[in-house]
């Protein structure tokens, strides 16, 4: 048994030294072979190269020394060795790394940066606790003539107060567009700022770093103050809890400060949010209320709207007389998605025009890349020859993309950043949260990851080339010029026609966003914006708390602001295309509540006399205001045609009565005494205008913030600094707030569709260079492939033009396929920016065709280049170099 055991042992340490030599001589072979390519990289002839490998590992002892070296770090060391020959090849060729790490980092800079405001804007959550709980409430009008949803009344709120829990715990808050005017001991400043409820912290999650918050008292005017204002006017001192803040003249008992950052939702650099004494309503609306919920996780939004109104509705019936009959309802929608709003397709139809332009960059790159594989057959043919496996080889060209990959995501990277640096003062007020984005650690390894995967999807055509390419038929057509015409010349030649499909439908979307812009720019506003100034008073302020006093106030100002070339002035609670304060339900006369047509909202504004005639709003029927509308005689009205074509289509709407707010049977009516031209008010042009009730400011008259505007015959920035003097003049303390001339107004309400169209615009234009560069490497391979060919066409007589018209027609031809394909990509983008366009076809038949016809004339000129060359050649001397 003792010998049989012996036996076994030797068996097997023969065996194991029989691998183990195998094993050996395998691993000699694998030393040898990256030996010879290293120093073959180093410019070392073929012969020295085999030899220095020879004297290194020529034997099995120099083999075990080697691998005891090694051990324990091979792949390591193969990596360091792989990306420092990849890196003296790629030293080698200047221009070909210049070429793909610029179109990487256009395409990767691009994709990065707007990717950083997805992130920001739809991926990130809001910077409160469980903000997923969050959901803002809005009154839907359903059961109206014009089904509206919009925001509550403060009445809304005090009600939900009294009954939403245990369903929701609600707060409210109504942001100061305008600003405050804060007394300092240096002057007035003017700082960002809301009105909010009690609840507000504590629904949206968010405590106060210093100071107790708003308390229980009803009556008590409290504010919480941001951190940048508390260090700078109270040297962030914990004593200036419970000191006074002195807003629009009004005094605030400071009773905390909010961590940097807080603020209410969709607004930002906010400073002061105050808490007025409450003062109860005596009707329902008006609705300028922005209501949140913070709904408990067992309950779902649909559940909880039903709930709220089923409770409300009895307290409203009570104390305003509102009936129910299904004309209106609470309706709750995830607070992200109101402060996203409909910025988020816009940004989702970006990342796929990104996403687009990243394509075509990579096929860029990959033709790059294919052409660089063809330059470097004989190379790559010399050394499986000395000895590199297939394997090896495809290593060693993938290290290579990758190392050109990581190079253009860095430098997206840094256009990325340059990018949003242009993109905050652009754009902050066209996308809400953009002072949160910011190049993050996600964002980088996006980056970062994009141009790697960029580069190794690239560079993978060399590589699998090589998979299905003899080595020994690679050394043997190394010399010869067409070698590649057959092989890889169809595979660029369909990457560059994908490529200006890419670009066609990016073009298009461009064309039709531009088209838009253009048609908004040209539309009828419904007043004539020339010549007119604009600016906000706030009059909140314990000087104008008297409505007695008011009408000396605005008769001074007005006698005032009648400077030398100032033809008009007028006030007004809400400014076109998009100055709109506020909206409000109205009662019908005649029509029983519940009935059709019986209740509806609109637009609500109080206007001075000459307010039609400033900005020239037609009068279509009836009379505007006159001196006689003074507040002791009975209320008139002028609507707009909207107003008129929905409630009176029989055109008959003056001497009609309407009454505002909900129906009560003790208001009083208003009498419309005329109809004017439709202006818009809420979203512009762009969401036309809409049923609009015009109330006298003279029989309204009262403590706010109304906007002022003056025709002037000279340029009105000229005059601005007498109007501010004039202003002064009455008050110390009285800045003048959101001053612009009507033609910057329009031009501002056209800024989001300007700047999608500039985006748009630019992406296009990327697209164009790349697919140019695209055409233009194709055609000039092809050309170098041929010039043998060429040159014997020129010898046998052909001529220039002859040379001319083939190379031109086949990029012409090229670019015809890839256009022919790009049409359908360019109707199902146009398909997408539907929701976008403003009186424009998605499938403009001008739009796809002046697209075609850029693409058509940017491959005709990228192929002029090497046409000519290819025309004007000697080819006596190139055959004689053949």
């Amino acid at each position: 048994m003792s010998r049989f055991r012996g036996l076994v042992h030797v068996l097997r340490c023969l065996l194991r030294r029989s691998t183990v030599e195998s094993e050996l001589n395998a691993e000699l072979h694998e030393h040898f072979a990256h030996e010879v390519e290293r120093q073959l990289s180093a410019g070392v002839p073929a012969t020295e190269a085999r030899r220095r490998a020879a004297a290194r590992f020529g034997n099995v002892e120099a083999l075990k020394e080697a691998v005891r070296d090694e051990r324990g770090g091979r792949w390591l060391t193969d990596l360091v060795g792989d990306v420092r020959i990849g890196l003296r090849s790629l030293r080698r060729s200047p221009g070909f790394v210049v070429a793909v790490t610029l179109s990487l980092a256009l395409g990767v800079g691009g994709t990065t940066a707007i990717f950083s405001v997805v992130n920001a804007v739809l991926l990130r959550p809001l910077p409160y606790r469980e903000a997923g709980e969050l959901q803002m409430m809005r009154v839907r009008w359903g059961g109206l003539a014009a089904p509206f949803s919009g925001s509550l009344s403060f009445a809304d709120y005090l009600s939900l107060r009294e009954v939403s829990a245990p369903t929701a715990e609600v707060a409210t808050y109504m942001p100061f567009s305008q600003g405050f005017t804060l007394t300092t001991p240096a002057g007035p400043e003017v700082i960002q700022g809301a009105i909010v409820s009690t609840e507000i912290p504590r629904v949206l999650g968010v405590s106060p770093i210093a100071g107790p918050g708003f308390s229980e008292d009803p009556e008590a005017t409290q504010a919480l103050i941001a951190e940048s204002l508390w260090r700078r006017q109270f040297g962030g001192r914990q004593d200036a809890i419970g000191r006074n803040l002195t807003l629009d003249g009004f005094v605030y008992t400071i009773v905390g400060v909010m961590p940097r950052g807080f603020d209410v939702p969709g607004y930002h650099e906010s400073e002061a949010w105050i808490r007025p004494g409450r003062r109860e309503p005596t009707r329902r609306g008006p609705f300028f209320q922005s209501v949140i919920a913070r709904l408990p996780p067992s309950v779902t939004p649909a559940i909880a709207a039903s709930r709220l109104t089923s409770a409300v509705t009895p307290l409203l019936r009570e104390r305003y007389g509102v009936k129910a009959e299904d004309r209106w309802r609470y309706s709750l929608t995830p607070l992200k998605d109101v402060v996203v709003g409909e910025v988020s397709r816009t940004l989702l139809l970006f990342q796929g025009a990104a996403l687009l332009v990243l394509l075509i960059a990579i096929g860029n790159v990959a033709n790059l890349m294919l052409a660089r594989g063809t330059v470097r057959s004989r190379e790559l043919a010399v050394r499986a020859s000395l000895g590199a496996s297939r394997g090896r080889l495809i290593r060693q060209l993938l290290t290579e993309s990758a190392l050109l990959g990581l190079t253009g995501g860095a430098l997206g990277l840094g256009l990325a950043f340059a990018g949003l640096e242009v993109g905050r003062r652009s754009a902050t007020s066209l996308i809400p949260r953009m002072d949160e984005i910011r190049l993050d650690s996600p964002v980088v390894c996006v980056a970062l990851g994009l141009g790697l995967g960029a580069g190794l999807i690239a560079g993978a055509l060399p590589p699998l080339r090589l998979r299905f390419v003899r080595l020994n038929d690679m050394l043997r057509d190394s010399g010869r010029t067409s070698s590649e015409g057959e092989r890889g010349g169809r595979t660029r030649r369909v990457l560059v026609a994908a490529e200006i499909a890419l670009t066609l439908a990016v073009l298009a979307g461009a064309g039709l966003l531009l088209r838009t812009l253009g048609r908004l720019e040209a539309a009828n506003p419904g007043f004539e914006a020339g010549g007119v100034l604009t600016f906000q008073l706030s009059l909140a302020n314990t000087r104008y708390s008297d409505p007695a006093r008011l009408p000396a106030f605005f008769a001074d100002l007005e006698q005032r602001l009648r400077l030398p070339g100032v033809t008009s002035v007028a006030y007004s609670t809400s400014l076109p295309p998009d100055r709109l304060a506020m909206g409000n339900n109205f009662t019908l006369e005649g029509r029983q509540p519940g009935t059709p047509g019986a209740q509806d909202v609109a637009e609500w504004l109080w206007v001075s006399r000459e307010y039609f005639t400033l900005l020239r709003i037609p009068l279509e029927q009836g009379r505007g205001f006159e001196p006689d509308d003074r507040p002791d005689s009975p209320d008139v009205a002028v609507v707009s045609e909207a107003f008129a074509r929905r409630h009176f289509p029989d055109g008959q709407a003056l001497g009609k009565r309407l009454q505002g707010g909900d129906w009560n049977p003790r208001g009083s009516w208003t009498t419309i005494v005329g109809v004017v031209g439709d202006v818009p008010y809420e979203r512009g042009v762009w969401g036309g205008a809409q049923p609009t009730v015009y109330k006298a400011y003279a029989q309204n008259i009262g403590a706010g913030s109304p906007y002022v505007s003056l025709r002037i015959t000279e340029d009105p920035q000229l005059l601005l600094p007498s109007v501010r003097r004039a202003v002064l003049a009455i008050d110390p303390e009285l800045p003048l707030r959101d001053v612009a001339t009507m033609e910057e107004r329009l031009r501002g309400s056209t800024a989001e569709a300007r700047f999608r169209g500039m985006l748009f615009a630019i992406l296009a234009g990327l697209a164009v260079m790349l697919a140019a560069t695209g055409i233009y490497g194709v055609i000039a391979t092809h050309v170098n492939q041929r010039r043998r060919e060429t040159a014997v066409r020129r010898a046998l007589g052909a001529r220039r033009s002859d040379v001319l018209r083939q190379v031109v027609g086949s990029g012409l031809r090229l670019a015809l396929a890839g256009i022919v394909a790009g049409l359908a990509g360019a109707l199902a983008i146009a398909r997408s920016l539907s929701s976008v366009l403003y009186d424009v076809d998605p499938r403009d038949p001008t739009v796809l065709a002046a697209a075609s016809l850029i693409v058509a004339a940017v491959a005709g000129l990228a192929c002029l280049i090497p046409a000519l060359r290819a025309a004007y050649v000697d080819p006596m001397s190139i055959l004689r170099n053949e």
